[in-house]
């Protein structure tokens, strides 16, 4: 990834951990709304899972040959974000996640 993608995921963690925090039960269908209501399309939202309590999901951040995307588990106050990569053209595929340096 480069350094662009870099310091903007660190912007969009911060931004869906603070408003997933809120939901007290994360369903799919709520994870959904709270991303949309950050200004995240439904194109961009994918694997949408709940699991228990929580619920998975990937967001497809890529532009300008960019290959960013967030790996996320909505689960109240446990709610994590982690940066992952994804080919910089074709369909969404997470191809590993990253830790940030």
């Amino acid at each position: 990834m480069n350094d662009r993608d870099w310091c903007a995921s660190v912007q969009h963690e911060q931004r869906i951990i603070q408003a997933l925090q809120e939901v007290s039960e994360p369903t799919p269908a709520k994870v959904r709304k709270t991303l949309n209501s950050l200004g995240y399309i439904d194109e961009r939202i994918h694997g949408l899972k709940q699991d228990g309590k929580t619920t998975r999901f990937y967001l497809d951040l890529r532009e300008s040959g960019g290959r960013l995307c967030e790996a996320g588990l909505a689960a109240g106050e446990e709610t994590d974000v982690t940066v992952c990569t994804v080919p910089a053209t074709g369909a969404f595929a997470v191809t590993e996640t990253k830790e940030q340096p």
